[in-house]
């Protein structure tokens, strides 16, 4: 499997006697823009699920992130040599009324704030409780004032806080994230 590729989701459920089926067996696509590598949307539920079902997707709205009430399931690939200050001269990705119509958190601090570490352009954070596993590749978890190196097996717990992403490495950084809806005050303003 290549990192850019579909990939294949199996969905179980129960059919109307109870018994356990498989309701769906499909290549999930990428949703992300190219220049910012695949992003895959796996599984999410806005609310609680109530088991058991028919294997029914819930309903889910359009926000990047899940409510408090919810979680989202990803892949994510980051494209060699990816940073995200090499995007910055495509607004339009960094308008922050387009970032909080799809879930981020509205940051109260003034372009420029993070400093200049390599990546910061992509600064953001939202409500969500984020474990993040290090498939393959290598990728640099950014934050105000540190960076970590993932490398595969490595887990990332992401409590709410501001961060980017860059991959340093020739070859693309493959994650896999498991999202879950938290409350959050916001973004202290600095």
């Amino acid at each position: 499997m290549t990192a850019y590729e579909p990939i294949r989701r199996v969905v179980t459920g129960h059919d109307s006697a109870g018994k356990a089926i498989v309701v769906d067996d499909e290549q999930v696509p990428s949703v992300s823009p190219p220049e910012f590598g695949g992003r895959w949307a796996i599984w999410a539920a806005d609310a609680p699920v109530a088991l058991p079902n028919d294997g029914t997707a819930p309903k889910v709205g359009d926000a990047q992130f899940p409510p408090s009430t919810g979680v989202k399931i990803i892949k994510m690939a980051l494209p060699p040599k990816y940073n995200p200050d090499a995007l910055s001269d495509n607004s339009e990705l960094f308008d922050p009324d387009l970032l909080a119509e799809l879930g981020f958190l509205v940051d109260p601090n003034p372009p420029g704030t993070y400093g200049s570490r390599p990546g910061v352009t992509g600064m953001h954070a939202s409500a969500t409780v984020d474990c993040v596993l290090q498939l393959s590749g290598e990728s640099a978890f950014i934050l105000e004032d540190n960076e970590i190196h993932l490398k595969p097996g490595d887990w990332l717990v992401i409590n709410g806080v501001v961060h980017a992403w860059r991959n340093d490495g020739d070859e693309p950084a493959v994650l896999m994230g498991v999202m879950v809806g938290a409350e959050h005050s916001g973004i202290p303003k600095r």
